[in-house]
């Protein structure tokens, strides 16, 4: 079997996967594809991730042509619609286009969508000013394509902005690495679900999902598999962390390069991560935040 079709299966493993999961449903509990629901889905990724809106400086694209890969619901694309961009989301999902489109038309915004593959746009050369990314180029297996990609569709001077997951975080140096690592096991006993649960607050249902996989995969506790599983949820196919180092490398044919770090994950944190200030979680973030941005000039 060839890495090209190992990569084609893959790849269709994490098609499923996101097309069973849209990314940010299992926050709001309301009907998908109503008002409330992408109201709550808004609320719930703007408090929780409150440096977004900074990170991504949504307010200066006015005017500009931004493409979003890997659109979701629609949410952070909204805010682009909102400050007057441009704006086409694609998704390797039918789910999330037509969660997407529903988002937009329900609240009167103008934009574009399509299903499409990152590592293969169907789009011209030099056809944005902006293209962003938000936590989704570390879940295709071929990263290096996607990236080769993003610079053939900028403009020249045109700019990325990209989330990856940080390799030297707290999240995954402690939290998964460490913290997850060893509480797993305990959800092979009778009752471990309860204790885990009642230890760290993650949903039963979520941690029942783990224990199923962690009995029927033999590789679950392969460091690879751990990683993509403890993530974006139990059955997650792919997911990948990189260095700042690895981060400037994918992204080294760009003229100007510079990486950023935001995101704490306050909750895995124990004793005082609840009520850690902003401005001292702010700066243990610079430093272990577990979302990488990337900027990038062509």
């Amino acid at each position: 079997m060839t890495a090209t079709t190992d990569n084609i299966q893959l790849k269709e493993r994490v098609r499923q996967f996101w097309q069973e999961h849209p990314c940010g449903t299992k926050f709001a509990d309301a009907p998908p594809g109503s008002r409330h629901f992408y109201e709550l889905v808004e609320e719930h990724r703007y408090s929780k991730e409150w440096h977004i809106p900074v990170a991504a400086d949504f307010a200066s694209t006015k005017g500009l042509r931004v493409l979003e890969i890997g659109c979701g619901l629609g949410t952070d694309g909204a805010q682009f619609a909102q400050a007057g961009a441009d704006y086409t989301g694609i998704d390797l999902t039918d789910a999330a286009i037509e969660l997407a489109r529903k988002r937009f038309e329900l609240f009167n915004l103008s934009g574009t969508f399509q299903t499409d593959d990152a590592e293969r746009l169907s789009f011209p050369n030099d056809s944005f000013d902006l293209v962003y990314s938000h936590g989704v180029l570390h879940h295709t297996p071929d990263i290096n394509a996607a990236i080769a990609e993003i610079h053939r569709v900028l403009r020249p001077g045109g700019r990325a902005k990209v989330m990856l997951y940080h390799r030297n975080s707290y999240n995954y140096r402690v939290n998964i690495s460490m913290l997850r690592r060893g509480g797993v096991h305990l959800l092979r006993w009778k009752g471990g679900v309860k204790l885990v649960q009642m230890l760290t607050g993650e949903p039963e249902d979520s941690l029942r999902n783990h224990a199923r996989q962690l009995k029927a995969d033999s590789s679950y506790l392969s460091s690879e598999q751990f990683l993509s599983q403890n993530t974006d949820g139990a059955g997650n196919p792919l997911a990948r962390v990189y260095s700042r180092k690895e981060a400037r490398e994918l992204f080294k044919n760009f003229k100007k390069v510079s990486v950023k770090t935001f995101f704490l994950n306050k909750r895995w944190i124990p004793m005082v991560g609840s009520i850690l200030p902003r401005s001292i979680e702010s700066r243990l973030a610079s430093r272990w935040g577990w979302h990488l941005w990337v900027y990038a000039e062509k």
